[in-house]
């Protein structure tokens, strides 16, 4: 158990924890992780109605709740690992959703909305923060820049950041780039700094999107969050070359799986024909009928381990086109011994960290070309897989972001020191600090 005098980070959420399979969960739990190496508690601060999102109850993923000491979601009724909100307006949006999914069912084109990336109403922004107020920790981060402007009704007596998975603004933009429907809240990105501007600390999961971003927030010190995937166990070499797709369910995924086969898979099979595709995870629910018939289509749906289609003889593909963050999908490949192959900008939010230990192609033509040379090479399998995972392993280490963690809390603890040889002043209201 911790002890009680560590110093303690808050992470405000608004946003349900009930998967560490898509990026923003493994992200979050690389964060947990990094806290707990660096010695400090966590708390965490549900939005009471927010994180809900369309449906009344929600679980913390177990491998999360582990790296949690306390979570406080109020308003909420807890039955074994389940919280059930008691809000009425969370259960009036759940049958709304539900009717709604019924006539889409029907054949209507109805929009279920996503609440991803967008700000908290005042109301319920101000009874976060006035949980948070009742004993303030060394530091309270917001995760996500939509949750930022709850920092502003919490004065300066806490080191505040923003854990940043995404760059929001740019999400719209890069989707509609290439006809797809932004997938979240669109905003601009001069409301997306406001959000921050409250923030002594800026966390992102995105090296390209800290030195974007940050320029916008010059007062708030920054960090670059490096992706941790899992570590693996033991992969074995099948003796079969195999293409393999791991993914979950969000619009760049579709695109980039939907492209691959269109324009990439097609010449990779007239040149090797008996070679598979597997496609693993979540992003197989999208893909039509037609694809998944295509010649040496291979649909795995959900892996419960994912050593079972690592190793040696696959080869791992990213073929992102549209991109704000980071893809983990990358660090996984190469945390499973694969050979991987890649369009740069599904390595751009590494600014660099995996140069050489990725295959980078420029076209569908080169991105096939490169499949094919590894698929009939067995010593360029093995050459990029013997260096795949102790070079992420490198690259990706988080030392920097621990020792970051607690100069911020040593500079609260200080402040706090220097507070209380001073007359106090009034308690701190609830209204937003101006600036």
């Amino acid at each position: 158990m911790s002890l009680p005098d560590k110093k303690r980070i808050d992470i405000l959420v608004q946003r349900q924890l009930d998967t560490i399979s898509t990026g923003n969960g493994a992200y979050l739990a690389t964060f947990l992780r990094v806290i707990a190496e660096a010695g400090l508690r966590c708390r965490v601060i549900f939005a009471p109605n927010h994180s809900f999102g369309n449906r009344p109850w929600a679980n913390i993923h177990p491998n999360l709740d582990e790296l949690i000491d306390e979570v406080v979601w109020p308003h909420t009724l807890k039955i074994g690992a389940f919280y059930w909100s008691l809000s009425l307006i969370v259960w009036m949006r759940f049958f709304v959703r539900a009717i709604k999914a019924g006539l889409r069912a029907m054949g209507l084109n109805l929009i279920i909305p996503s609440y991803l990336g967008r700000p908290l109403p005042d109301g319920e922004a101000k009874s976060v923060a006035k949980i948070a107020q009742r004993d303030l920790a060394d530091i309270t981060i917001a995760e996500y820049s939509s949750m930022g402007p709850v920092l502003s009704y919490l004065g300066t007596n806490t080191q505040r950041g923003v854990l940043m998975h995404d760059i929001l603004s740019d999400r719209g933009d890069a989707t509609r780039a290439f006809d797809v429907q932004p997938d979240s809240y669109e905003v601009t990105r001069a409301q997306e700094l406001d959000w921050c501007r409250d923030a002594d600390l800026m966390i992102y999961a995105s090296a390209k999107e800290l030195d974007n971003f940050q320029e916008g927030l010059p007062a708030s010190k920054a960090v670059w969050l490096r992706p941790e995937p899992p570590v693996y166990g033991e992969t074995d070499a099948a003796g079969t070359p195999r293409v393999v797709f791991l993914g979950t369910t969000h619009a760049g995924n579709t695109d980039a799986l939907q492209h691959f086969l269109a324009e990439v898979w097609p010449l990779v099979s007239n040149k090797a024909p008996n070679l598979e595709f597997w496609v693993a995870g979540s992003i197989s629910s999208v893909m039509s009928e037609a694809e998944k018939t295509l010649p040496g289509v291979k649909v795995l749906g959900r892996v419960e381990r994912l050593e079972d289609i690592g190793g040696a003889d696959s080869i791992g593909v990213a073929p992102t086109r549209l991109a704000t963050g980071v893809s983990i999908k990358v660090a996984e490949y190469l945390m499973l011994d694969m050979a991987c192959v890649a369009y740069p900008r599904a390595l751009q939010g590494f600014q660099g960290a995996l140069d050489g230990l990725v295959h980078l192609a420029d076209t569908p033509a080169d991105f096939a070309d490169q499949i094919v040379t590894l698929a009939t090479s067995s010593d360029a399998r093995t050459k990029s897989s013997k260096k795949s995972r102790a070079g992420a392993q490198q690259a990706l280490d988080n030392q920097e972001v621990i020792d970051f963690l607690n100069e911020a809390a040593r500079k609260r603890a200080q402040a706090s020191s220097r507070q209380q040889a001073r007359p106090q002043p009034a308690p701190l209201t609830l209204d937003p600090v101006v600036r």
